[in-house]
């Protein structure tokens, strides 16, 4: 099954590369981005229905957004990926996108550790003491968590505008919950 999966995603990447334009050289990217003030951080979840691509309709020709995903969206497991954004692109805005039904609010840290204990016990010490992203709240909760978090972030510059949306999967409706600045 694997197999045909990797096949299909090789095939689709002949397809593309047919057609593909090499985008701009890095450092030209960055330096576009920092002097436009425009730069923009879009922290969600690693759920394939969540999408920031769609929901928000992002197309290339959008330039100075950049995308970090990960399980539940959590700030806590990106803050090492925006810390370094902020150094390439400086970005004005960071966008936190968590959604409704999110795996995060069904599988609990306690449930992942006794998992990854059985699969790595010797690492039982290490697995116990880190925090995997459960959000046991509500998606507002979260959302005000993460905010708070990269707000007061030492490594998030001051004055970066911090956006908490949430996105209903059912409805597709995005809903703003919150904002602050860093360093504030």
């Amino acid at each position: 099954m694997a197999a045909n999966v990797l096949s299909e995603l090789l095939a689709r990447n002949s397809k593309f590369s047919e057609t593909h334009t090499a985008p701009p050289d890095l450092l030209t990217m960055a330096k576009a981005v920092r002097s436009s003030g425009l730069g923009t951080v879009i922290l969600s979840c690693s759920d394939p229905r969540l999408n920031p691509y769609q929901i928000f309709g992002i197309d290339p020709t959008i330039k100075g957004i950049t995308m970090v995903r990960n399980a539940g969206g959590r700030a806590l497991d990106a803050m090492r990926t925006i810390a370094v954004l902020q150094t390439i692109g400086n970005p004005s805005t960071i966008v936190v996108v968590h959604h409704t039904d999110c795996g995060m609010t069904h599988f609990h840290d306690a449930e992942i550790k006794k998992a990854l204990i059985e699969i790595a016990p010797q690492e039982k010490d290490a697995i116990n003491a880190t925090k995997y992203g459960e959000i046991v709240g509500s998606i507002e909760e979260s959302l005000e968590e993460d905010v708070g978090f990269l707000g007061a972030s030492p490594f998030i510059r001051p004055g970066t505008r911090i956006v908490g949306l949430k996105h209903d999967i059912n409805t597709g409706v995005v809903t703003q919950i919150n904002e602050t600045q860093a360093g504030n």
